[in-house]
């Protein structure tokens, strides 16, 4: 059973790896470069005469990376993920009375899926997104003190992208603009993060994914929505506090 529960993690880890990139290799959305109030110049087609492009969702810009800082924290999300999925596979430290690779399998496997559904589904996207989040911060709870930096680097990543799917669902019907979808975003998930972190204890690798993750999209965006970048700014520093916090 237990080298079972090894090659299936192994399994999940090759799958959502693969999957994340064909997803990020398959074309990027080009980022907005004209302001937004131009997009609505009467008579004015600017898409189709090529001085706008179509601004990336705020999921998009996690899985399908605009820039080299987001592009370093995937490789390093799939880097981690597969020296543990091999680990585990040659020195098993993972059976224990709570054993994490239960939540973390899950979570590998939904995340394989959804993301592909962004474009096409946003609810069963979104209720994907949340289902790879609980489970990814479930496996990081339960491998604190194993040494494994993947789980806790999993669950900051996925609580960023997961905040991020579930603000663009809340705010289309409402019409928020993409600057207030990304506060909506941002702000509670730097919140949840701070939490999630007392949990973690000494787990760096949650904080540090989110802020790796905050600084990819306000680099991401900074030329065509300062908002975004401001909003990820502010979560910066909440997270950056509780680093701190648990690095000392």
């Amino acid at each position: 059973m237990a080298r079972a529960a090894d090659i299936l993690y192994l399994g999940s880890v090759t799958i959502f790896v693969a999957s994340g990139v064909s997803l990020a290799t398959l074309g990027r959305p080009a980022i907005q470069i004209a302001a937004p109030s131009l997009l609505n110049a009467p008579g004015l087609d600017l898409f189709a005469h090529g001085i706008a492009k179509p601004l990336a969702s705020l999921p998009q810009l996690y899985i399908q990376p605009q820039n080299p800082l987001m592009w370093a924290l995937l490789i390093t999300l799939w880097a981690l993920l597969l020296l543990d999925g091999v680990g585990e596979f040659l020195d098993p430290a993972d059976h224990g009375t709570r054993p994490a690779w239960h939540p973390l399998t899950l979570a590998l496997a939904v995340g394989a899926v959804w993301p592909w559904l962004v474009g096409l589904h946003k609810p069963l996207a979104t209720l994907g997104a949340l289902l790879m989040l609980t489970a990814a911060l479930s496996g990081a709870i339960r491998a604190r003190g194993q040494r494994r930096p993947a789980p806790a680097f999993l669950a900051g990543w996925s609580l960023a992208l997961g905040t991020a799917t579930l603000a663009t669902l809340i705010g289309a019907p409402l019409s928020l603009t993409t600057p207030q979808t990304a506060i909506l975003a941002i702000l509670p998930g730097a919140v949840i993060g701070m939490i999630a972190q007392e949990r973690l204890d000494g787990s760096l690798g949650f904080s540090l994914a989110m802020i790796w993750a905050f600084c990819a999209v306000a680099i991401s965006t900074m030329g065509s929505s300062p908002g975004v970048a401001l909003a990820a700014i502010i979560g910066i520093s909440g997270m950056g506090v509780v680093l701190v916090r648990a690095a000392t």
